[in-house]
């Protein structure tokens, strides 16, 4: 009877020792989006091996947008970002764990939960061996590529026949150069929500193709003016760029009040 409980024994301190060699979170978990969501930081305090006996294999960390939070197990979402760090000795760690990357962003912009795990190669893949999801689901989606940032405003000279146009910022996101790009103002019977758009344009100006990482700030031109025919219209500054063979827009910002001609 003796030794099958010491069978027993060793099995359980066998399992526990091949446990504990397995990469686990401490510290406080964190992630943020930077330029204009198209760059993600994450990590945490640390991570560690509590094994005093046993290395890990390669780890993996993740961080996870998911429609549900995660709790444990398999797990089914978006990859936001990952890296990669060498495995650890015996009761060794890495402290902090961060590091920023290009955001993979879901194609749907919605609520998401984020969940941070940490994976260790073992077996032929990958298997996650510590998680923290974050109590705040996030907004994630697709990032603009254009982006029109007010105040602007519009001041117009029937006599002079030009148009003012000030706008605070006109930025973007794309990796390459931007096409030519064209500033106008337009005014519609009802209020622009996006799309082809119907109308009378006011005046336009053309500008220089943006570089990447590159943007026009206090943004002043003057247009040529046209004006409408008689009436009250809602006035929108649009942003298009040529891709080619037209303009096509990309942004947009509407005024509070409508605009008597």
């Amino acid at each position: 009877m003796t030794i099958p409980k010491l069978l027993s024994i060793l099995v359980v301190l066998l399992s526990a020792s091949l446990a504990d060699a397995a990469p686990k979170i401490y510290g406080n978990s964190r992630y943020q989006f930077s330029n204009q969501g198209t760059m993600v930081t994450f990590g945490c305090g640390g991570i560690n091996n509590p094994s005093k006996e046993n290395s890990t294999g390669t780890i993996q960390v993740r961080l996870w947008a998911t429609d549900t939070a995660y709790r444990g197990g398999s797990i089914s979402g978006k990859v936001l970002g990952e890296y990669k760090l060498n495995g650890l000795k015996p009761g060794s760690y890495y402290s902090p764990v961060s590091k920023t990357i290009r955001a993979a962003l879901p194609s749907k912009k919605k609520h998401y939960f984020v969940t941070l795990t940490v994976s260790e190669y073992r077996n032929g893949g990958y298997a996650i061996t510590d998680y923290r999801t974050f109590d705040k689901q996030a907004l994630i989606g697709p990032v603009d590529l254009f982006s029109l940032t007010g105040p602007w405003s519009f001041r117009y000279s029937t006599e002079g026949g030009t148009l003012d146009i000030s706008v605070a910022k006109i930025s973007h996101t794309r990796t390459g150069n931007t096409g030519t790009l064209k500033l106008a103002v337009w005014a519609t019977d009802t209020p622009y929500k996006g799309g082809g758009i119907e109308g009378y344009q006011l005046g336009a100006v053309t500008k220089t193709a943006l570089k990447p990482g590159y943007s026009y700030s206090a943004v002043k031109n003057t247009a040529t003016f046209k004006k409408p025919p008689s009436g009250s219209y809602y006035i929108t500054l649009v942003l298009s760029e040529y891709n080619g063979s037209e303009y096509r827009i990309v942004d947009h910002l509407n005024a509070n009040n409508k605009q008597s001609f």
